[in-house]
């Protein structure tokens, strides 16, 4: 039986070996030490402040040196300074209800698309009718997977509509869970360029170690990501990168407001302050602290991806494979692509079939990949060629499928 295809990292990541190794070293060293003082010291301090037997016992912990030096290593992968603040939660959807009330603070019509996560679309709607604000969405989906626009149009149809819906602020999503990638640093030029832009928050779920993202332009004020995905660190942690000069202030006092007051409610969040500041006698909830270790390993496993990497052979080779095998591609426009290919199902019995019963029947084949309703697979293209036994395995999944 040929290995699993995996082309499901859109979704979860498979974990890197890196991370592999920290997790089980991690369960390891909480059956040796549990909450112990050693463990303590190897929490605040990293693993190279520990005796050397511990050291050579737990070689998989290698890479952690401390809450400070995680937050610089993932820094790293998105161009951050190495002395700009960094957020670590639990749960990302906590840092998206503070990019909400961060935006809906100075901001009266935040403008977005139809490109973004569902879930996090309703957070900010529900922030705007706390606030008595507004949000407007840009229909842009539709088009773009059908590669009906261009960048420039894209960006033209977007600065139009914040002009013309008069919005000062931006919730943008970098890459669509469907694959459309957004061209942000020009969309918020083109809003500059229109009126007033009080807040830029971007959500990176997609993006973070996948393409070259937004972070390195300095054009947004708040970049919320996660780890469970293309960083393959398998568990899920939230991440914020800011830092921006004109903002930087007013995150942080409106962190701390969200905090007191109960909107903000994730004890990773409070913990990570608290083991910087080597301060681990203060009460609070315990907190499952293994992503923290498999990030800071799978970090050291991520070489930040060059641009134009995604749209090399791999495209070319699962767009041939898909469309011998009864399946549709659907492709934006070059400079819209990212690594996730959306596939759609030539038969109506297909499109019509269980999303489910469809995923299972690709990993009966060998591949994994996430289904949508309507016939929708979408495939996660590796940063690395296909081989050609793995096209082929591909090939035969699609028309086994299809």
């Amino acid at each position: 039986m040929p290995d699993l295809l995996y082309l499901d990292t859109a979704r979860l990541g498979r974990i890197s070996p890196s991370a592999l190794r920290a997790h089980q070293d991690a369960a390891a060293l909480a059956a040796a030490e549990g909450a112990s003082a050693l463990f303590d010291r190897f929490l605040t301090h990293g693993l190279a402040a520990c005796p050397r037997e511990m050291r050579d016992r737990y070689p998989g912990l290698a890479a952690w040196a401390g809450v400070t030096e995680l937050k610089r290593a993932l820094g790293s992968l998105v161009g951050h300074g190495p002395d700009l603040p960094v957020l670590i939660a639990n749960r990302s959807a906590q840092l998206m209800k503070l990019a909400a009330r961060l935006l809906f603070g100075p901001c009266r019509n935040v403008l977005t698309t139809d490109l973004g996560w569902p879930p996090y679309h309703a957070v900010l709607e529900d922030a705007a009718r706390r606030a008595g604000r507004a949000v407007t969405t840009v229909a842009v989906r539709e088009d773009a997977l059908a590669g009906r626009i261009d960048e420039t149009e894209l960006v033209d149809v977007v600065g139009r509509a914040y002009a013309r819906g008069r919005c000062d602020g931006l919730f943008l999503t970098a890459v669509g869970h469907l694959g459309v990638r957004l061209p942000v640093e020009r969309i918020v030029r083109a809003a500059e360029a229109a009126g007033e832009v009080c807040f830029v928050a971007v959500d990176g779920a997609q993006d973070f170690c996948h393409t070259r993202g937004p972070v390195r332009t300095g054009c947004c004020d708040l970049y919320i990501a996660g780890c469970h995905k293309w960083l393959a660190a398998h568990h899920p942690m939230g991440l914020g990168f800011y830092g921006r000069p004109r903002s930087r202030t007013v995150i942080d006092t409106t962190l701390e407001s969200a905090i007191a007051d109960g909107t903000i409610d994730d004890p990773l969040l409070a913990l990570s302050t608290q083991i910087e500041r080597s301060d681990l006698g203060g009460a609070g909830e315990t907190v499952n602290l293994v992503s923290l270790f498999t990030a800071r390993a799978a970090a050291g496993d991520q070489i930040v991806p060059a641009a134009g990497t995604e749209e090399g052979r791999n495209s070319v080779a699962v767009t041939a494979a898909a469309e011998r095998s009864g399946w549709r591609p659907l492709l934006p426009d070059r400079n819209l692509r990212s690594r996730i290919l959306l596939l759609k199902a030539e038969r109506d019995a297909v499109r019509a079939a269980d999303p489910q019963r469809l995923r299972n029947r690709l990993r009966d084949a060998g591949v994994a990949a996430t289904t949508y309703p309507g016939g929708l697979v979408r495939l996660a293209l590796p940063d690395r060629e296909l081989e050609p036994t793995e096209v082929t395995q591909l090939t035969e999944a699609l028309r086994l499928a299809a």
